[in-house]
């Protein structure tokens, strides 16, 4: 301890964040100090590991083995120059709320990890991997002091609507490991599958499953490799909609008598248990006697989201229940139901967990409620006395901006007033209407002032949801552009001036079919557009967050191209600082995580990405069809769920073997070179765009001939086309760039743009959106 306190007096600290370009840490530490000097990890190393219990130990090991070439255990600690020092016990399995720091100390002759338990060790651990992978042979002297800004970080993986074999799921787990994500809920039933094999039931498995469920075995697996990374796991069996599944092996328990059949659609679905049937209490209580034998972890989540009553309104022996016990609505019936769940629960100790829907104040206040619904939802949970985590804004089902879920943020974000508005009615109004490919039209106003000093530059009111602020605005002869975000993804209004039917509305990266008109006057807004303001200790009550992927259009082959990156940044939303904000550092460092993952984790996300496109290319030249799936994305929001849904292709036998299911959610490749137009310098820059775009359009031919051997590409030729045209219109542009004294109608060349970024099936010309950066960089 004495050599330790020298040693950090010795040390030349530099602030905290002075040093955050140079290090590819994800999550970025709480603190990180550098001195001089640096530890050579070519000498012979020798590690002292604590008195843990074997498993522990064990996968220590394993990781020191998979991170050093050059690796010996020392029981002694006096001869050791890697030290891992504990100073607690730990439990055999994670629990909310643990103490998850750790202390990282480098210097030229050692190597010391502190920390109270053995989860604050593994989680020093990690970070030492991933600065070993960025500084294979000298790691620099540092001190990182590191604890989690949230105790509930985790990822949600549906097994129920596509089913996920247990290789693939460890794998997730050896990655959130290293993003330091500490909860794995497991979605283990739903409408198209029941996956959990019950001792009681056994027709679950027999007739809802498809023959795909996890055994009891399978699933104390993945709770003991779970808990050797730090990870809990929390079960969730839908209780009392999504039964479609359930309702196929035992009809008697539903609300309506069938018969059923599997589902196969998705969608929201009308069976529902029975409350009023004493043996629908029975089948939960021995299903929660299985699951408390397999799940230590003593949060059991029951959905209970998206409950339609149709079934409860048409069936008598429900409405009787309903009359007996004073319950006026479905509403109220929902809540008896859970009411009788949680106390079913709490005979083994259970804690119930669920979705927005579940919220009433009768509930026990030691009920967790997921927030799927927004900030709006969980304020006004975590107000009545709830713990909540947010799951809205983490979605990564859905291909979104890596930046979006990184400005995401568990805590309530900043809420505009009635006064912030009130200063604004001398702006300009505008009432717009975008319409969807599913569902009714989102509706609402928008309100400028474009007056940059102005302290409050605008609002937008979407109808049914809560005001948000427009904080920055660009704006031009032509054109006034701002962007928010909201529960779609960010959303990017253009709005050109004199024309304003000639502007464009983009929902992530889909431009979509819009009316925007200007309004004589400043609608007045009423409280209700104003979100509730979160009382003193409910941000206490705020446990974290939750990425979810929900399986529609995911299957094993494709899962960990869905997941990653991406994950490494909202995992630094969950546990760095709130003040770690550029955006620009975390893609530059989650390009150089993006190769870790792949080297040093064994996270498929870009084996699956190539392998998609050589059994598509087949023949052909594959090298140009993966430049060119870096110029394109995938449709962002639901768009994709949309197009399916009105092509009759969104159910579970859809074939999901397409170009589009082998792209990531986003071009990490056209993320650097947007950060290239803020920083280079200009002359050279166009150059290489030039260079580069040139190059794009050669490879056109070849891919052409690519994808007529393709029948699964071939669909795709009016597509290259359009691409073909985009690339000429690109050079058009840096042509403009390098020589503003070209005589050029901007209006028309933006609209160029603008009418070749539109939506081809699934799939978006995202190389378009460059073009109009590049645009947008020699105009301003």
């Amino acid at each position: 301890m004495i050599r330790l306190i020298v040693l950090l007096i010795g040390l030349c600290f530099l602030p905290v964040w002075a040093a955050l370009p140079n290090v590819n840490l994800m999550p970025y530490p709480n603190s990180i100090q550098f001195g001089s000097g640096a530890f050579n990890t070519n000498i012979p190393l020798r590690v002292y590991l604590p008195n843990l219990a074997p498993s522990q130990s064990h996968y220590l090991k394993q990781q020191l083995r998979n991170t050093f070439e050059n690796v010996r255990f020392s029981k002694s600690i006096l001869r050791a120059n890697i030290i891992f020092d504990v100073t607690g016990s730990t439990p055999m399995h994670p629990s909310l709320h643990q103490d998850e720091s750790y202390r990282l100390n480098i210097s030229p002759s050692q190597i010391r990890v502190q920390a109270a338990n053995y989860w604050g060790l593994n989680y020093g651990l990690q970070t030492l991997r991933q600065l070993a992978y960025q500084y294979p042979n000298q790691l620099p002297s540092l001190h990182i002091d590191d604890q989690p800004r949230f105790d509930w970080r985790g990822l949600m993986i549906d097994s129920a609507r596509h089913f996920i074999p247990i290789k693939a799921i460890k794998r997730q787990l050896d990655g959130m490991v290293s993003a330091k994500l500490n909860v794995l809920h497991w979605h283990l039933t739903d409408d198209q599958g029941w996956r959990f094999a019950s001792q009681h039931y056994p027709k679950l498995q027999q007739h809802a499953a498809d023959g795909q469920y996890y055994t009891h075995s399978d699933m104390a697996d993945i709770v003991a490799y779970a808990a050797q990374r730090g990870i809990r796991v929390v079960p969730e069996i839908d209780l009392p909609g999504h039964a479609s599944a359930l309702a196929v092996a035992y009809p008697e328990l539903m609300a309506h008598p069938g018969p059923y059949k599997m589902e196969r659609g998705w969608g929201v679905f009308k069976p529902l248990l029975d409350p009023s049937n004493p043996e629908v209490y029975t089948f939960i209580k021995h299903i929660i006697a299985e699951l408390t034998a397999i799940f230590p972890d003593p949060y059991v989540h029951i959905g209970g989201d998206e409950v339609k009553p149709d079934h409860w309104h048409d069936s008598q022996a429900v409405q009787e229940y309903m009359q007996r016990h004073s319950l006026a609505s479905p509403a109220q019936l929902h809540n008896h139901f859970n009411l009788k769940v949680q106390s079913l629960l709490s005979v083994h100790n259970k804690v119930l967990m669920g979705w927005d829907e579940i919220f009433q104040p009768d509930l026990n206040k030691s009920v967790v409620i997921q927030s799927w619904r927004g900030f709006d939802s969980l304020t006004q949970l975590t107000n009545a006395g709830h713990m909540g985590v947010l799951s809205a804004g983490f979605y990564v089902d859905q291909p979104q901006y890596t930046s979006y879920h990184y400005r995401n943020d568990p805590q309530p974000q900043k809420r505009i007033t009635l006064e912030h508005t009130s200063s604004m009615q001398s702006g300009q109004a505008w009432q717009f209407s975008i319409t969807r490919l599913k569902g009714s039209p989102i509706t609402g106003h928008f309100v400028l002032l474009p007056d940059k000093r102005a302290k409050h530059l605008g609002y937008i009111a979407i109808d049914g949801r809560k005001v948000i602020e427009i904080e920055d605005l660009e704006e031009s002869k032509q054109m006034i552009r701002f962007s928010i975000d909201t529960w779609m993804g960010p959303l990017r209004i253009s709005l050109t001036k004199n024309q304003p039917s000639q502007s464009q509305i983009l929902v992530g990266n889909t431009p979509y079919t819009h009316q925007i008109r200007p309004l004589p006057q400043v609608p007045k807004l009423a409280p209700p557009y104003f979100a509730s303001v979160p009382k003193d200790n409910a941000k206490t009550r705020i446990l974290g967050g939750e990425a979810t992927i929900w399986s529609e259009l995911v299957m094993p082959y494709n899962l960990d191209l869905r997941l990653w990156p991406r994950l490494f940044a909202i995992a630094e939303r969950l546990w760095s600082p709130v003040n770690l904000q550029s955006e620009t550092s975390m893609y530059q460092r989650l390009a150089k995580l993006d190769k870790f993952a792949t080297h040093r984790l064994g996270l498929k996300h870009q084996s699956q990405h190539l392998h998609g496109l050589a059994t598509l290319s087949g023949q052909g030249d594959i090298d140009a069809l993966k430049r060119f799936c870096q110029l394109i994305e995938q449709a962002q929001y639901y768009t994709r769920h949309h197009v399916k849904y009105q092509n009759g292709q969104y159910h579970q036998h859809a074939s999901l073997d397409a170009l589009v299911d082998y792209l990531p959610a986003e071009s990490s490749y056209l993320r650097q070179w947007y950060i290239r137009l803020k920083s280079q310098d200009k002359t050279a820059l166009y150059s290489k765009l030039m260079a580069q775009y040139q190059h794009w359009l050669n490879d056109v031919p070849k891919l052409k001939s690519t994808f007529s051997q393709s029948n699964k590409l071939a669909q795709q030729h009016a597509l290259l086309n359009k691409h073909q045209s985009s690339l000429e219109l690109g050079i058009q542009v840096i042509q403009y760039c390098m020589d503003p004294k070209l005589i050029v109608d901007l209006h028309t060349l933006r609209s160029q743009i603008w009418l070749h970024t539109h939506r081809h099936g699934e799939l978006i010309l995202a190389v378009n959106h460059l073009t109009e950066a590049i645009l947008d960089g020699c105009i301003t």
